[in-house]
């Protein structure tokens, strides 16, 4: 399968043809089985992370909210219902999660482990932390990976990094956070590293400041908790210049917990928007096992978006 080379992408990203550029990345994404789904026996499509080099499934579990971060959650036994949505989604090639200890206090993050520890050579796991400075990073880290059963996390996020304040506290060389990281990196505790906000303006200045392996950033067609999405163009083909791994947060707005996705913007749509972008997998929270299967069958069914589909998308969502 014919690939749109790196390089020449982004600079068709920066012209006025990018929904083009987009649709022939896109469609040139590789195909690996990461697992296959009963409902029609195909594979899950996977696109590579960045320079991390993980085929990652396209749609990923995220453990925000529901019952696996058990915030907001009504069922009498979030455990049970977390631990198979977890499997259910491993089952049918779902091979990336993303959780955080602040998610339902450590929950989300034992659910994650409790389901996964037998299942740890499927997933690749990242977690975050809010610290921005060195001190208690490591201690953090220890808890963190106790709760996941794991020895190591593929990616390690800074958490919630939106401003360029937060960003130079974690990148103080003196006592910012990424000391710690990088001990952990030296170790082979953490993988690769990565960045998370909602600001696009903050994830352009933070890849040209440092090497980041991901960055993790808000991706849906309303601007739902984006701080500014006339940036996010830029900050994506910067991304692809620089080889960097991207995942995209929020991309059914909420869907899962009644926040958006009314009327006419279907999960297709939505999906399909942030698919249509240069990314690498779009990062769902997902409540019941009919989420999961509903957000598997829209990525195995995606095909790419032309920019007027896009612009109509944005124009529909922020109406």
């Amino acid at each position: 399968m014919t690939t749109m080379g790196r390089r020449g992408f982004m600079k068709t990203a920066a012209s006025a043809a990018f929904g083009a550029s987009v649709g022939a990345e896109i469609a040139g994404s590789r195909i690996a089985p990461a697992g296959a789904a009963p409902m029609d026996g195909s594979p899950m499509p996977t696109r590579r992370l960045g320079k991390t080099g993980y085929e990652v499934s396209v749609c990923s579990l995220g453990g925000f909210r529901g019952p696996i971060g058990v915030d907001e959650w009504e069922d009498p036994d979030p455990r049970r219902q977390a631990l198979a949505i977890i499997n259910h989604a491993v089952d049918l090639g779902v091979n990336f999660i993303n959780t955080a200890p602040t998610y339902g206090d450590g929950a989300s993050e034992t659910h994650f482990g409790e389901a996964l520890h037998d299942r740890r050579d499927e997933v690749f796991i990242s977690t975050q932390t809010t610290i921005k400075t060195d001190e208690g990073v490591e201690e953090a880290f220890e808890k963190s990976c106790e709760r996941l059963q794991t020895g190591h996390v593929d990616v390690y996020f800074f958490h919630g990094v939106s401003s360029m304040d937060d960003l130079d506290a974690v990148l103080d060389r003196e006592n910012g956070a990424i000391r710690a990281f990088e001990r952990l990196r030296e170790k082979d505790r953490v993988r690769r590293i990565g960045i998370s906000g909602h600001s696009s303006a903050t994830h352009i200045e933070a890849m040209q400041r440092y090497d980041f392996d991901c960055v993790f950033v808000t991706m849906n067609p309303a601007g739902f908790r984006m701080d500014d999405p006339e940036n996010l163009r830029e900050m994506l083909g910067i991304a692809e210049e620089k080889d960097v791994g991207v995942l995209g947060m929020k991309a059914l707005c909420g869907r899962h917990a009644g926040d958006f996705l009314e009327g006419e913007m279907t999960v297709e749509k939505a999906l399909g928007y942030a698919l249509s972008m240069p990314i690498a997998t779009a990062v769902i929270g997902m409540h019941t096992l009919d989420h999961v299967d509903e957000n598997v069958r829209a990525a195995k069914q995606f095909e790419p978006f032309d920019e007027e589909t896009l612009r109509r998308l944005e124009d529909q969502a922020r109406a």
